[in-house]
């Protein structure tokens, strides 16, 4: 198990030095939001010290999709993903993080704004419930649709897995938060996942708390119960507003502390089970590593 940092807030050279001496023993997560120019500036700085990769990094255009209808979309998933395997044993990486799959057939952009575009646009409308957000419906993982893509997506990602084993590399695909058109937005999929596959997880604990806030699940007994399938190799950590009596459904990645997640219980549980522990906030990275260190 292995404490540290995703650099997706992180857009300076300095700042990733920085935290490494003020925290010499912490890793750091490539983050799908690197150019390739700043991949190449913090190199000598992460070699070595990097636990994983988020796919796609460096940052491209589209994120894959495995669970696509769309034969030129699987291959170009595929295809991005070897790249990254490559990034991954340039600087030491044992594990890719992905988002594994969309129920449209399309590639879905890694731009926050234009994805946005995509997840609420007519294709998609009769599995929203809140606009804001583009929150999903409590039906939605039971609907025919999703459905027919949660079965074409896990045959793909079991091959994808054995191939970057082969590479030795762990595949941890991660729950998502509950907006029309993403995968793996429940705790019962994971659950699934891990009774039909050998598939390894990301666990994204922000994610899964606006997850329980949409379907009015319990957090932490849901949190336990993905851990205790064991499957669980990495994690990602922050926080966020989500309240359901408020109508509040965001994932905006902030730091531990900042709103009422039960952020230490679930910390402690994260770290029981041996999972690795990388923040993935994008304000105050000093001050979340001392809530993670100490």
């Amino acid at each position: 198990m292995v404490k540290g940092i995703s650099l997706v807030g992180i857009n300076k050279r300095e700042e990733a030095e920085s935290l490494l001496s003020l925290f010499p023993d912490i890793s750091f997560e490539l983050s799908y939001a690197m150019s390739e120019s700043f991949l190449e500036e913090v190199r000598d700085v992460c070699i070595g010290r990097t636990a994983s990769v988020h796919s796609l990094c460096p940052r491209r255009a589209f994120f894959p999709n495995f669970a696509s209808s769309d034969e030129s979309v699987l291959s170009w998933s595929f295809s991005e993903m070897l790249r990254d395997a490559d990034t991954a044993a340039v600087f030491g990486a044992s594990i890719l993080v992905l988002h594994p799959g969309y129920i449209i057939p399309s590639l879905v952009p890694s731009d926050k704004e234009e994805r946005m575009k995509v997840m609420g646009g007519d294709s998609l409308k009769d599995y929203i419930a809140i606009d804001k957000g583009s929150i999903c419906t409590a039906s939605y993982i039971h609907e025919a649709q999703y459905r027919e893509a949660f079965e074409r997506m896990i045959p793909r990602l079991e091959e994808l897995s054995r191939f970057l084993r082969e590479k030795g590399l762990t595949l941890a695909v991660e729950n998502l938060n509950p907006r029309a058109g993403y995968m793996l937005v429940h705790p019962d999929e994971m659950v699934e996942l891990s009774e039909r596959t050998s598939l390894s997880f990301a666990l994204d604990i922000g994610h899964l708390y606006v997850s329980a806030e949409r379907f009015s699940f319990d957090f932490l007994s849901s949190l336990e119960r993905i851990l205790y399938t064991g499957r669980v190799v990495t994690t990602h950590l922050h926080s966020n507003p989500s309240d359901r009596h408020e109508g509040i459904f965001s994932d905006s990645h902030q730091s531990l502390d900042r709103f009422s997640m039960p952020w230490k219980d679930a910390l402690d549980m994260i770290e029981e089970s041996g999972a690795n522990m990388i923040l993935e906030t994008v304000e105050d990275p000093v001050h979340n590593l001392e809530l993670l260190f100490t």
